[in-house]
């Protein structure tokens, strides 16, 4: 008898257990167990860019003409919809335009003042034009101060004997009033003071000048870096320094004008896009310096 209670007792516990079992396994209110999908650190691909459509208009410095001409050809080739327009006319004539609204950039080498001053004008900072003192094929005198280069500009030399030279007349070449170029020069050599001796030759571009200079024995004048030819002109040392974009990054050249591209606000559309694409890495690294400008970044801080 007590053996059969064991028996049963047994049984009793065993079907328990196997119910409750079921009960867990089967209840239908244990809610599903859920996977995560593993995360990827791979980032989305990037939409491919849009092509850029419309027409952009900028005037002003021919120091930077060069540099604009084959940024506009490069974006319009990447850009079939797009025009830019570009002119030169002097970094006075380019402030005037975009501050009037009659452009969308204006190119130059200084900074405005007067009334462009106050038409909330956006500097965009593209390049660094380097700048240089030329003379004609027949001077010897090829090593000046920069003292001698102001009194020369001013009128108070007159003879390439009083610097060193051969005896003879010193032709001055210089530009027009309101050139960034001009502007440059005046600010490093004559204390901000400009003065021009009255037969002095006043060209328009900086092209001019240097054929200018190449056609007038005796003469002296300056132009922007990328325009020089050895061929048809002499450079001129200063302060016994010759000129080399490692000397402007170095500090030893001060010859120099950051090349600005201004516009009436912040830009936008077509305006924008064309300024980027000349401040990206891809055109700085394979125009900028090709063309004989230095990039921004590799100034001294």
């Amino acid at each position: 008898m007590h053996a059969v209670t064991q028996k049963l007792a047994g049984a009793l516990l065993t079907g328990a257990v196997a119910l409750s079992l079921f009960g867990c396994g089967g209840s239908s209110t244990t809610p599903p167990t859920t996977t995560t999908p593993p995360t990827t650190t791979t980032p989305a691909p990037t939409p491919a860019a849009q092509p850029v459509e419309g027409t952009i208009t900028a005037s002003g410095s021919t120091a930077l003409l060069p540099l604009a001409m084959a940024a506009k050809e490069q974006f319009e080739t990447k850009n079939a919809k797009a025009t830019v327009n570009v002119a030169g006319g002097g970094s006075g004539n380019g402030l005037s335009q975009v501050a009037s609204g009659a452009v969308n950039i204006g190119n130059s080498d200084v900074e405005p003042t007067g009334e462009p001053a106050k038409a909330g004008l956006i500097d965009h900072k593209v390049a660094v034009a380097p700048m240089m003192l030329i003379v004609s094929k027949d001077v010897t005198a090829t090593d000046l101060t920069s003292d001698q280069v102001g009194k020369i500009f001013k009128g108070e030399i007159k003879d390439w004997k009083d610097v060193g030279g051969k005896a003879g007349k010193i032709s001055v070449v210089s530009r027009q009033n309101g050139s960034g170029t001009r502007g440059t020069f005046v600010s490093v050599f004559m204390g901000g003071k400009d003065a021009t001796p009255a037969d002095a030759i006043v060209m328009d571009s900086t092209g001019k000048v240097l054929d200018a200079v190449a056609g007038a024995p005796g003469s002296i004048g300056y132009i922007d870096a990328p325009y020089f030819d050895a061929n048809k002109v002499g450079g001129v040392k200063i302060d016994s320094v010759a000129y080399a974009p490692e000397a402007v990054t170095g500090g030893k050249w001060k010859f120099f004008a950051y090349e600005h591209m201004y516009t009436k606000g912040e830009a936008t559309g077509a305006t924008k896009a064309f300024i980027d694409f000349m401040m990206s890495k891809e055109f700085q690294d394979s125009s900028v310096e090709k063309l004989k400008f230095i990039p921004v970044s590799k100034m001294a801080k």
